[in-house]
Order: C-alpha cells, then structure tokens, then sequence
C-alpha cells in the first residue's frame, strides 16, 4: 500500500530527504563566506580538519531568499554588487531592481559589475511613461523572473523598504497606510521562496534600519515590512556603519595629506539556516566581522586580502596561531601581513594563489584581479599610474 501510495504522489513527494547541491554565490569575502557555511571563523581553525574544499564555492545559496539591512552608508549596496560581480563570473545573469534610483555605475563597477550585461530596471518605461509599477506589480515581476529568465540566478532588490502600494499612489499623502506593505509580502513572499527554489534563484532584499518610536527598553531598531520577509529568509545579514576613525581606510595624496578611499563596515549573521550560528562561545554574543568598503579603485589593505585568499586555497596554513607559508612563520593573523608586506612578498604569494585559482576553479575578488593585473616583478616596487605617476600598494592606513 505504500509503495502504491508513493507511485500516486510521484512528482510530489519522494522517498530521502537529503538536498541536492546548491549552487553558491561568493560574497567576496572569505571570512563571511566560511562562517556562513560552518558558523566559524577560518582564522585560527586546520582547514584539513573539516570537510572543507577550496574548489566548491561558499557564500549565499541560490534559491533562497537572503535580506541585506543596516544603516544608511553602512554598505549594503556595495555587498550586493559583490555578489552580483560573482554571479556574472561564474557565467550568470543578474537583475537589479531599483526603486531608490540610486544604482552607482562607478560604484558597481568597482566591485566587480559588468554594468553591460547586467539587467536592470529603474521602474520606469521609456515607452510608456506614464506607466506606474507598483509593489504588488513588482512581486509579480520577480516571480516571471524566476520562471522565464532561466540563466538568472541573482534578483536584488534595492530596496524593499521603498516599495509603494498602489493605494499610496491613489491616495493623498496625508492619508495614512499602514502596514500595507506587511501585509502585501505576507501574502505573496511564500509565492515568491517557492518559485525562487524551484528555479534556484537567488533573491537578495536590501533593507532600511528604522527605530521603533516610544521603546524606552530593549532593542528599539527594526526594519520596514513586518515579520514575513525575517521568517521567509535563509540569510539575514546586519550591516553597521563604523563611526570611529580606526574604521577609516585612508592613503596619503601627493601633498601628504590624509584621503579617506573606504571604510570597514561590522557585519553580522543574524539568521543563518545554511548552518550553526557565528557567536562567540565566551560571550554568548554574535561575532561581528569586518568587511572594506571602498569608494574608490584602490586597494591598499591587499595583504589582508591576499592572506584571506591564501587561507581560503590552504596555501598558508596555521597551527596554535602560528601562520606558514614556506619559509615565513609569524604569529597572528597581522604580524604575518606585516612580515608579508615587509618583505616583499605579496607579488609572488599572489602568483601562486592566481594559478591555485585555476586549479580549483575560484574566482578572485575584485582587488586580487586588480592587483594580477598590475602585479610586476619585485624589484618593480611600484606601478605606473596613466599619468606616469607612482601609485603605491602597502598595507592600510588606518586614521588615529
């Protein structure tokens, strides 16, 4: 009777519960990547020690839906830009639907966008202007994606909390409604997670943080369109603007003065059901990572990115804190970039990484592209600019 059942239901239901392999999208950042998939940081840990291979890719899984929120200026954008630079490298298309009007081609193009190939939509018909999209058209919009756009693997939203409802355009704006958008992803976001993990498309929602008015205990920081989109993803992903001078990625111009190029902003699990959760087993409290935010096409924190790559393609190894590669020991993850800048020996960890790469089909992040790019011989200490002038590459500087 079982087995009868079972031929009944075919195409329904099927006997094992074990998930096929997803495809993953890099992030672009290592440390992110590994602690989504393990819930730990690849620091200190003998990669050799988990099941952990440097050929298959980490990051954030298609098919899933994964919500990117924080502060204005925290980077939220410039991490979904990350991913969709990934996607496009591993030979994916990708959308991006903007309802702030706010896409930065420069900014885009800085962390890897093809902005050529990229879909993108502004809600806005240049064939039909007075045409309007609004937020119950846009779910529809996402759902078609996913069912006719089949080499589309990555949808951004940027962002959600800009959605307007048809009744707030019909209305005046003095009339209140509240609560619409809640209700309309609540409706509709199950919709959305199914048709997303049928045809295994990554969808990517960029939120506001807002602070919820009169709470004078407990967290009062919320974000725009109720509990629906917290339930239905996988990944939710806290951005915070670091305010402090050290956070501030700065190199020195031709007159000696101080030029802020970037920022490290915290970045938070605060959902993750690809795996454990990243908190801190002294503290109980969850692990805030640093990641660079660049405003500019200029890296000079790239011994931090080239250790990170070394670790990710076990070229440098670690045992009780003490990192190797070769011939070079140092203790803690800084003191090796130190000795690694010091002596000279970026350039050539690089080329091995770069033919590491090709051996187990990893994408380089947008700085190690640039930096193969430009990478020369070691008695070539620096690089040529257009204008002829010499372009420095070191460690960063971190304003005090």
């Amino acid at each position: 009777m079982s087995d009868l059942a079972l031929d009944n239901l075919k195409g329904f239901i099927r006997k094992g519960a074990r998930l096929k392999t997803k495809a993953y999208i890099p992030t672009g950042h290592f440390e992110l990547d590994f602690s989504i998939k393990y819930g730990m940081l690849p620091s200190n840990i003998d990669l050799d020690s988990i099941d952990y291979d440097p050929s298959i890719p980490l990051g954030l899984p298609c098919g899933r839906l994964v919500e990117i929120f924080g502060g204005e200026g925290s980077g939220k954008s410039s991490l979904a830009y990350r991913v969709v630079g990934f996607a496009q490298k591993m030979g994916y298309e990708a959308v991006w639907i903007d309802t702030e009007h706010s896409f930065e081609e420069n900014l885009a193009e800085l962390n890897g966008v093809d902005i050529d190939t990229l879909h993108y939509s502004e809600m806005w018909d240049e064939k039909n202007p007075d045409k309007n999209y609004f937020a119950e058209d846009l779910i529809d919009k996402i759902c078609e994606i996913c069912i006719h756009m089949n080499n589309v693997k990555v949808i951004v939203l940027d962002s959600l909390a800009n959605l307007i409802p048809k009744t707030r355009f019909e209305n005046s704006a003095s009339k209140e409604d509240v609560g619409k958008i809640a209700r309309l992803l609540s409706n509709n976001l199950g919709k959305v997670s199914q048709y997303a993990a049928k045809h295994g498309v990554l969808i990517i929602f960029i939120n506001q943080l807002r602070e919820k008015i009169g709470i004078m205990f407990g967290n009062p920081e919320t974000t725009p369109g109720g509990r629906s989109l917290k339930h239905n993803s996988s990944i939710r992903i806290k951005l915070s603007l670091r305010t402090n001078k050290e956070s501030l990625i700065t190199i020195e111009d031709e007159d000696g003065k101080s030029k802020i190029i970037g920022r490290y902003s915290g970045a938070t699990i605060v959902k993750n059901r690809m795996g454990p959760p990243l908190i801190d087993s002294s503290s109980g409290k969850r692990i805030i990572l640093e990641i660079p935010i660049y405003y500019q096409s200029y890296f000079p924190n790239i011994g931090e990115q080239v250790f990170d790559l070394g670790r990710q393609l076990k070229a440098i190894s670690v045992r009780k804190n003490v990192f190797t590669w070769k011939e070079l020991k140092a203790e803690g993850r800084m003191a090796f970039i130190k000795k690694l800048s010091e002596n000279d020996l970026i350039n050539p960890l690089v080329s091995e990484l770069s033919d590491l790469a090709k051996e187990n089909n990893t994408i380089l992040s947008p700085e190690i592209a640039n930096l193969c790019n430009t990478c020369l011989p070691k008695e070539e200490k620096n690089d040529k600019s257009k204008d002829g002038k010499s372009v420095h590459r070191g460690r960063p500087k971190k304003n005090s």
